[in-house]
Formats: structure tokens, C-alpha cells, sequence
């Protein structure tokens, strides 16, 4: 009995350990996330040696208590190039290509997926408030040809979205709404959603005007 609670304390220790966290990054006028931890399947590993492009989206939302203050729509897209043997790597955000990582090997791209940093993502508010994160995170959730037309309209159409209240801020772009919409469609559909789907929320966290 001794020996069967030990193992359950430990199992229980070790999902402590391995969940999803997700944490702001505050520089200057803007709010990121720091993303760790995400429980990839292993499944993934094979797959990113395919020559197939994986794609990862993630929806990153700003609350202020149960207000939804901005979203911020973020691709990762992972193609390994059996030829050259490194990966092609390909970041963007709400539409706008940023600098992506060189990736060479599947424990690089592996590890780069269950930490990511992603910075700027919203404006800091012109008022103190407390503020919370929050991560939805699908793999893969659709077929290829479709998720490739999708991105390409988003990244023609996105536009960066403000906080509410800060200047020049304005209501949300008509592509972001859609992209939102898809994202919501796919991950409240079991059969159709995604190869493996997560959500994470961060602990409240406090911040001063910009």
C-alpha cells in the first residue's frame, strides 16, 4: 500500500511539473507571453521529420477580469527540408511575418515549441490594471491545402489589434473576427479540431500605466 501511494504522489509531482505555464513578458510600452511546457504528443517528433509542413495556432487573449481586452492570433509553421536537413521556420503574428528561429534538428524545433517567447503582442493600458493571459493552442487543424489559404488571407487582411481605450485603438479588424471565428469552429469540433489541442491560463499580474 505504502509503495502504491508513493507512486501516486510521485505521478501526481510529475503532472505538477510538466503543466503548461504561461507568463507575461512586460517591456517598456508592450505585453508578451512566455509559453512553456505546452504537452506536445510525441507523435509530433515523427511528424516533424515527414517533410510535411505542422503547423501550431495559437490564440493569445488579454483580459482584465473577465473582459476581453485583445487578441492576438499567432502561427507556427514547421517544414523540414529532407534535402538541406534544417527545418524552414515561419512565425507570424495577426498576419505579420516576424523573425523565426534557425532550426536544424527535431530536438531544436522541439524545444523551441515548448518555450516560446513571444514579444509585443499587446500595448501596455494607459491605466494601472490587473490583467491575466490566456493561451489556446491547436496542432495541425486542418488539412494543409485550406490552413495554407487561410494564411495567406490573414496575412494579406491582419492588422494589429489595440487595446481597448489606447489611442488610435479601433474596433476589431474584420480578418482577425474571422480568424477567430475558424479558431472557434475547429476547437469546439471534436471530430474536426486538431491532431491535439491545449489551454493555458496565467495568474493575475499586476501592471502600471505605460
Amino acid at each position: 500500500m505504502t509503495r502504491v501511494l508513493c507512486l501516486i504522489c510521485l505521478l501526481l509531482l510529475g503532472a505538477i511539473v510538466e503543466a503548461a505555464d504561461i507568463t507575461p513578458v512586460i517591456r517598456e510600452r508592450n505585453i508578451g507571453v512566455r509559453v512553456r511546457g505546452l504537452a506536445l504528443p510525441e507523435s509530433l517528433r515523427k511528424d516533424l521529420r515527414s517533410g510535411l509542413t505542422n503547423r501550431v495556432l495559437l490564440r493569445i487573449t488579454l483580459l482584465e477580469g473577465t473582459e476581453t481586452r485583445a487578441n492576438a492570433n499567432v502561427e507556427i509553421a514547421l517544414k523540414y527540408d529532407l534535402w538541406d536537413e534544417r527545418f524552414s521556420s515561419q512565425l507570424t503574428v495577426n498576419g505579420t511575418a516576424l523573425s523565426a528561429p534557425e532550426l536544424r534538428t527535431v530536438d531544436e524545433a522541439w524545444a523551441w515549441l515548448i518555450d516560446l517567447s513571444l514579444l509585443q503582442l499587446f500595448e501596455r493600458p494607459a491605466t494601472p490594471a490587473t490583467l491575466t493571459l490566456q493561451a489556446e493552442v491547436l496542432l495541425n487543424p486542418i488539412e494543409r491545402e485550406r490552413m495554407e489559404q487561410i494564411r495567406e488571407w490573414v496575412k494579406e487582411n491582419s492588422r494589429y489589434v489595440p487595446l481597448e481605450g489606447a489611442p488610435g485603438a479601433a474596433s476589431e479588424s474584420t480578418s482577425n473576427s474571422v480568424f477567430n471565428r475558424i479558431f472557434e469552429h475547429y476547437a469546439a469540433d471534436q471530430n474536426m479540431a486538431a491532431q491535439w489541442r491545449e489551454q493555458v491560463t496565467s495568474t493575475p499580474f499586476n501592471v502600471s500605466a505605460r
